[in-house]
């Protein structure tokens, strides 16, 4: 991690988000990542539709499921319909969905 951000001006996640391709060794980019927790994430969705339940991952992660929603605004911050998150570590997220889509997004903690 540190021979990775001597060249970079953010945090390590934020670059991920900026750089889909950036790793570590023997770790996994922001696309790689993206796709495992989109199928993750619609696994325990799709098989508990009308329900109420809890996602818990790594801080990294949940912001790179969440680019599905969002959208990466010029200060590399998250944005849902037009309102910057944001996004607490540890935190708790809202989301809630009509059908499948994604209507209301709400850092709690």
């Amino acid at each position: 991690m540190e021979e990775l951000g001597k060249n970079k001006q953010n945090s390590f996640t934020i670059e991920q988000l900026i750089d889909e391709q950036l790793k570590n060794v023997d770790g996994e980019n922001r696309i790689e990542v993206t796709n495992r927790m989109n199928k993750a994430f619609n696994r325990v969705f799709f098989e508990n539709l009308g329900k109420n339940i809890a996602i818990v991952s790594h801080g990294a992660s949940i912001k790179f499921l969440l680019m599905k929603w969002c959208k990466l605004n010029k200060k590399n911050q998250l944005e849902f319909n037009g309102k910057i998150l944001s996004l607490n570590s540890p935190g708790v997220l809202k989301l809630l969905f009509n059908g499948e889509n994604l209507i209301e997004l709400v850092q709690i903690v």
